[in-house]
């Protein structure tokens, strides 16, 4: 067991800072949380740019969660909001951790979006940005605490996969549908998706505060990423329903955009190298616990 730690974090009521506030607690550290409202134990304006400095007084880590949701239309104005929330964000606790003697480790959220949207081969920390926008943000976002890096501060940032839970984010927008058996592989099913059980990535969150060795790029996702029509035909299964009514890949960019490309229909193989290294240990490492725990 780690030594007990405080800890600020932004995003705390989320899908992801909910059960990690939880977890961490009960390892026994102390949470602050960064909000907006007054619900928070801290409160700050990003817009604004306002965040008392001394809100990190007697913080080991800061975990940064908080960030405009990119489920969205991404007309001109969202994508801005998509952006700006993640660097402006960054670039306050930065500023703040930087006031700080000595400075709090900073983990961050990020995406493997960072990789592009469609892999030719398997991509690991190593790998290089790719385009689209997406991975623009995930750069800039990242780019944005370089400082606390090149100040000898440790900084993480979790590049994650689709985050399976059944209370929030994609599978439980699949549940209803596959529920009706209305479900099916979405183009031609053959887009690799990189995912990872809620619980082992709060785990990974919690495995990053307390490992000092935990550092740089981190992919949180599971080792095997399994194809959309990998992902249909087991969810069918445990459903129990049958999964023939595929969504064309021109319905999805009809009805999503530039979002529904870079999201449900990118390519994405990652695999979880950093992790694996330094001995961490997924609950799910495969696609059929993970979607069990989720949904039951």
């Amino acid at each position: 067991m780690s030594p007990s730690l405080t800890i600020l974090i932004s995003g705390a009521t989320g899908l992801i800072g909910k059960p990690l506030c939880a977890a961490l607690q009960a390892r026994g550290h102390q949470i602050r949380t960064l909000s907006r409202s007054k619900h928070g134990d801290v409160q700050w304006d990003v817009d604004a740019g306002r965040l008392d400095a001394a809100a990190l007084n007697g913080v080991d880590a800061v975990i940064h969660l908080a960030g405009e949701s990119v489920v969205q239309r991404w007309t001109a104005a969202a994508k801005e909001r998509i952006l700006q929330s993640r660097v402006q964000s960054t670039r306050l606790l930065v500023d703040a951790i930087l006031q700080q003697a000595p400075g709090p480790a900073f983990i961050s959220a990020s995406g493997i979006s960072y990789y592009g949207t469609d892999l030719e081969a398997w991509a690991d920390e190593s790998s290089p940005m790719g385009d689209g926008f997406l991975a623009e943000v995930t750069q800039q976002w990242e780019a944005a605490a370089r400082p606390l890096s090149e100040a000898g501060i440790r900084t993480a940032f979790m590049r994650t996969g689709i985050v399976l839970s059944g209370q929030g984010g994609a599978l439980a927008k699949m549940l209803t549908p596959f529920r009706l058996g209305v479900g099916g592989r979405i183009g031609n099913g053959q887009q690799q998706m990189s995912w990872i059980s809620l619980p082992d990535l709060v785990q990974a969150y919690i495995f990053a505060v307390e490992n000092e060795s935990v550092c740089g790029a981190i992919n949180a996702v599971a080792p095997l990423p399994v194809s959309n029509a990998e992902f249909t035909a087991t969810l069918g299964t445990i459903l129990g329903r049958p999964t023939v009514f595929p969504v064309p890949a021109a319905i999805v960019k009809m009805i999503f955009g530039e979002m529904g490309e870079e999201t449900v229909l990118s390519n994405l193989a990652v695999r979880p190298q950093r992790l694996t290294e330094l001995g961490f240990e997924w609950q799910h490492p495969e696609l059929e616990s993970a979607l069990l725990a989720a949904i039951h």
